[in-house]
């Protein structure tokens, strides 16, 4: 199929105090193959010099766009960068990740040569504290319900995100990708996934991913947000997320049975099981003093 490149498609970097790995990001978006490209850099209210300093740079640079704003979050962000281009697709990239150059290309091609497919993803790679390939389920409604199969740089039209009414900005701790997704993909059809690595997400330094260092309520705080944005979509996979659930219980009930022993000696005798926390602890640290 022969691309259409007057087509516009745009980036949108959320950045909030990340000046260290904006540069990074912004050099892999730079480098996109696909001609008819917008880039909007939505500053989220940052506070440090650094990240200041690279922004007050970059008003100067045609290649980007500049939005500032109070500290609003990740949805408002997104929201503001969306509206500020005129672009028919969108994606989203945090300003610590990056994509490859043929990102944006293959997910045009996609979406102009199939209608019915609402969003397109690629597979990915972790970088940073750890690397790797980062192994995301295959899509399915009965996952998708409870946990996100799909990362936030995926590419969609300007039309679905204005339909659902863009992102929830009063989601401000975590998971409001999964549930815009959810909303997008609600209005019918399934996701795309290119077959190759096109996406790599950083692993921060103390090792944390979003979910992580979401607390308990804070999680169950989300996902009542998202039930509530998507009720429907729960009423119209009733089945397949039951059948989801009765298979984690029969998984958890099958781990019982094969680890009842040493659960019993876990809980019979504490102080062994601390002590032999405590050497598998002083040999990783005995071990990272001698790679050093």
């Amino acid at each position: 199929m022969m691309l259409d490149h007057a087509v516009r498609a745009a980036v949108v970097i959320p950045v909030f105090n990340s000046g260290a790995t904006l540069t990074e990001t912004l050099e892999s978006v730079w480098a996109q193959t696909y001609p008819a490209l917008d880039i909007v850099v939505v500053d989220d209210g940052s506070t440090d010099a650094l990240t200041i300093r690279m922004l007050d740079a970059l008003g100067s640079d045609a290649r980007v766009r500049i939005i500032r704003q109070e500290n609003a979050g990740p949805s408002a962000a997104r929201n503001a960068g969306i509206a500020a281009s005129s672009a028919r697709y969108f994606m989203p990239v945090d300003s610590d990740d990056r994509i490859s150059p043929t990102y944006i290309a293959e997910a045009v091609e996609v979406l102009e040569k199939y209608p019915h497919v609402p969003l397109v993803y690629a597979r990915a790679e972790l970088f940073g504290r750890y690397s790797g390939i980062w192994r995301l389920p295959d899509f399915s409604w009965a996952g998708f319900l409870i946990h996100n199969q799909i990362f936030p740089s995926a590419l969609f039209r300007r039309t679905d995100w204005a339909a659902v009414g863009g992102y929830d900005e009063s989601m401000r701790r975590g998971r409001e990708d999964h549930d815009f997704v959810m909303r997008v993909l609600a209005r019918g059809g399934e996701p795309h996934r290119l077959d190759a690595v096109r996406f790599f997400y950083r692993i921060g330094a103390d090792g944390s991913s979003v979910n992580s260092s979401m607390s308990r309520d804070d999680l169950i705080a989300a996902h009542a947000r998202i039930f509530r944005n998507s009720t429907q979509a729960y009423v119209d996979h009733a089945e397949d997320l039951f059948r989801f659930i009765f298979d984690q219980h029969d998984q958890i009930a099958d781990l019982r049975f094969r680890y009842a022993a040493l659960e019993r000696f876990r809980v019979g005798f504490p102080r062994i099981v601390s002590a032999g926390k405590s050497a598998r602890d002083g040999v990783k640290r005995l071990g990272r003093r001698l790679r050093r």
